[in-house]
Formats: C-alpha cells, sequence, structure tokens
C-alpha cells in the first residue's frame, strides 16, 4: 500500500505548522538587565543587528541566531521596554533600515553582529533549536501574545527617553 507514506508525510505537514515558514524557536536570554536608556541602546543594537545580518553578505547568521536576535529584541521592546508595535517599527526599525543606506554601514556595523549574539547567550540564550520545536512554538506563542498585549495596553507607556538613531 502505497497511500500509507503518502498519508503520513501530510500528516507531519499538518503537525508541523510552526516550522513552516522556516522559524525555529530557541532559548531566550533574560532581558531584564536592559531597563531604561541602557535597554533602549541595546534594542537598536539588535535591531541593528538583525538588519545587517539579513542584508549584509558575509555577515548573514543561522535561522537560530535570527531567531535569537529577533526575539530578543522583541522580549526588550515589549516585555522590559512596553513599546507598541508602531513605536517599535518608527523609532527603531525604520532608523536601522535608514542606516543601509549608507555605504559604510555593513562594514562598519557587521561584526557587531557576533558580539550581540555573544552577550545575548551569555544572558542565558542560545544558539541552538529546542529540541522540541512544537512545544517551545506553542510557548512562544502565548509568551509573545502577552507581551504584545502588556505593550499595547493604555497603561502602558515607553519607559526613558526614547530617541531615534
Amino acid at each position: 500500500m502505497k497511500i500509507a507514506p503518502v498519508v503520513f508525510a501530510a500528516s507531519l505537514c499538518l503537525a508541523a505548522p510552526a516550522l513552516a515558514d522556516g522559524k525555529v524557536y530557541v532559548q531566550l536570554p533574560d532581558m531584564s538587565y536592559f531597563g531604561g536608556e541602557i535597554g533602549e541602546d541595546f534594542l537598536y543594537q539588535l535591531v541593528l543587528a538583525n538588519v545587517v545580518s539579513s542584508n549584509c553578505p558575509g555577515f548573514e547568521v543561522t535561522d537560530a541566531e535570527w531567531s535569537l536576535l529577533t526575539d530578543s529584541a522583541d522580549l526588550l521592546a515589549y516585555g522590559e521596554l512596553k513599546l507598541g508595535t508602531n513605536d517599535f517599527d518608527n523609532l527603531f526599525y525604520d532608523p536601522a533600515f535608514a542606516a543601509l543606506d549608507e555605504p559604510t554601514t555593513c562594514a562598519e556595523e557587521g561584526p557587531a553582529v557576533e558580539e550581540i549574539l555573544t552577550e545575548l547567550v551569555e544572558h542565558g540564550g542560545s544558539r541552538e533549536p529546542l529540541p522540541d520545536q512544537e512545544k517551545a512554538y506553542a510557548e512562544w506563542r502565548v509568551l509573545m501574545d502577552n507581551l504584545h498585549a502588556q505593550a499595547e495596553a493604555p497603561e502602558a507607556a515607553p519607559q526613558g527617553k526614547i530617541k531615534h538613531k
């Protein structure tokens, strides 16, 4: 019977929706150290490392490292700094993408990608995918939903002096 392998393969595809987009889930660092102005500065560095590693040849990262960068940025932005999505994009991603217009950005900022990843690992993050990606996705989804809800709450206001870079 050739139907069994087809059914098995189809069930694997349906059982793994979290992996369909290529995202992997990693142990995230403790971002509570990064509050206030230190957090704002580090958030900009995280976002710039993400933008540089995604757009500058020679500074690419693995899928797990990309998740470590982006999810750590989300933890910091939404969890510690209580930024809403629009503020996060406007104050951090827009300037990071604008930096790509400068011809020296890749060469100057590219080496910092490794430094940022190392710092995230020093704070408890990992560059390796978690063994149970389905469970990790479910936990990540709950965490991100809670962080977004808290950050978007009317009483949540950005802490510190959020500035444009």
